[in-house]
């Protein structure tokens, strides 16, 4: 079952995608993408991450194609959010 949400990310999406991208490399993982959409995979604590995602303005939709059973959509959610709203008040 897919995840998808919008994340609302007024600041520049090419720091964004920078960030991103270094995150996701910390994590041994994968990252193809541009200020338009791209893909990405990380493993964190044994268990496989993957999902695309696609900039509209100040939206982000973000979809998790993957990820374990047991992590429910809504905590996903909520620690990507987490995570892009530390990153916009560091910048």
């Amino acid at each position: 079952m897919a995840c998808k949400f919008t994340i609302d990310y007024t600041r520049s999406k090419t720091e964004m995608i920078r960030n991103l991208e270094t995150a996701i490399a910390n994590q041994h993982g994968l990252f193809q993408g541009d200020e338009n959409n791209g893909e990405f995979s990380f493993s964190t604590m044994g268990f496989t991450f993957r999902g695309n995602y696609a900039i509209e303005g100040d939206l982000v939709a973000v979809e998790i194609t993957n990820k374990p059973f047991l992590v429910s959509c809504a905590k996903i959610e909520s620690e990507i959010k987490k995570y892009m709203e530390s990153d916009q008040e560091q910048n």
